[in-house]
């Protein structure tokens, strides 16, 4: 075991910034053929501190972010946030992620901070083709400090709930101390706009005996008991059993002038390919092919729900349509905010030891023209039989809305109320 380690480290790439090296970098072949490299020494070599957050990386110098998550597939950088190759990853006691991504991140960030960039690789033991004669390396800054994030596992046991084919109101009491914050804002009540995906003709997906509209209602209205417990002003799209279009939806939030938008949904995958876990998605470009094709699935609901191949193909075309529409991600005024929120939604997630697979960026039409901060969120798998029994319990759903609600009020709290 501690050969492997060593073996799988032994690989380095030296970091410079123009002509200043600042350390040799350890590194290791990925998927894509390229190369990976330590994040954490990444940080370090250049003199900067990241927080104790076991759950991701966090650089703070002047107010200005840069954030790292275990398994997510973009970084932020001062509210701005850049797409990896493939998700970062924490095996062998590093945190690995795509070198050229890297450079990228590194480069906005001391521009953000005021520092020029010009950050880039080369092989151990080489110099940059435009390095001139090699500069003592630069006196490192005192480290800032970040407050170390607290994980809390989930107390209760999942047990089981009988399968019903429609859905029956749960009417079980919240225990509103599972979520340990304390809401603070003006004379204006917060007001947070929760949404069932699907819905009446539309079952969304259908696995080992389950409808995904009859859960997500259920999450639904177990989130929205827990928020208003703390105060919130929560408004349902639906609350009952029918069917929204997609821009109905929206159009609710907005006239409803609601601080923050959530819909609640359940994932799928096809025949032959297994998945499980939670995903955050804001509408944005999308991070990856997966994250496209969810999207593509799920804005079927413009063409009512059916399933004929003309049907797909009208989604995939205002999908597509989406991504012109967004244009440069910088110019949706409400992104960086949607970023916040998803982020605070996965931390709070990660702290409570839920499943985790993705934090994505996709072009929801359902999150289409939300005037405030929006995210949809995928609790799980029902093609995954295990996930699919979690999911059609009240105990399991408990813990993901404690989380939602964790996150949502921590969101509130950082983000004052503003009159609309």
């Amino acid at each position: 075991m501690v050969i492997m380690a060593v073996s799988a480290s032994a690989e380095t790439l030296s970091l410079w910034h123009n002509d200043i090296k600042k350390g040799d970098i350890s590194a290791r072949t990925n998927s894509l053929k390229g190369k990976d490299i330590a994040i954490e020494e990444v940080i370090s070599a250049l003199g900067l501190a990241r927080s104790g957050n076991l759950q991701g990386i966090v650089v703070v110098i002047d107010g200005k972010k840069m954030e790292f998550w275990n398994n997510s597939s973009v970084v932020r950088v001062d509210g701005a946030i850049i797409s990896l190759p493939d998700p970062i990853a924490v095996e062998d006691g590093h945190w690995w992620a795509d070198s050229k991504a890297m450079i990228t991140v590194l480069d906005q960030f001391y521009t953000k901070i005021g520092k020029n960039p010009g950050m880039k690789w080369t092989e151990s033991g080489q110099e940059p083709p435009q390095a001139g004669q090699i500069k003592k390396e630069e006196p490192k800054k005192e480290p800032q400090k970040e407050i170390a994030a607290e994980l809390k596992k989930p107390e209760k046991e999942v047990t089981a709930e009988p399968n019903i084919p429609m859905l029956e109101e749960e009417k079980k009491e919240s225990e509103t101390s599972a979520v340990p914050l304390k809401v603070t804002y003006g004379s204006k009540r917060p007001v947070v706009v929760l949404d069932a995906g699907h819905g009446g003709h539309d079952p969304g997906a259908v696995a080992n005996g389950i409808r995904e509209k009859d859960i997500n209602l259920r999450a639904v209205l177990q989130l929205g008991e827990m928020l208003q417990a703390y105060g919130i002003d929560v408004r349902y799209t639906r609350k009952t059993d029918v069917y929204l279009k997609l821009a109905e939806r929206t159009a609710f939030a907005n006239d409803n002038k609601a601080n923050v938008f959530v819909s609640i949904h359940c994932n799928a995958m096809p025949k032959g390919k297994t998945a499980a876990g939670l995903e955050f998605y804001i509408m944005a470009p999308p991070s990856d092919k997966d994250a496209m094709q969810l999207a593509i699935y799920e804005n079927k609901e413009i063409s009512g729900g059916a399933e004929t191949p003309q049907d797909v193909q009208r989604a995939d075309q205002k999908t597509r349509l989406l991504l012109k529409i967004l244009g440069d991600m910088q110019q949706n005024d409400k992104i960086n905010e949607s970023t916040s929120l998803t982020e605070v939604l996965h931390s709070s997630a990660n702290s409570s030891g839920l499943p985790m697979r993705k934090v994505r960026q996709a072009p929801f039409y359902v999150l289409r023209g939300a005037g405030m901060p929006s995210v949809l969120i995928e609790m799980g798998y029902l093609t995954d039989r295990a996930e699919a029994r979690k999911l059609n319990t009240a105990d399991y759903r408990e813990a993901l809305c404690r989380s939602f609600a964790k996150g949502i009020l921590t969101y509130i709290n950082e983000h004052p109320v503003t009159v609309q």
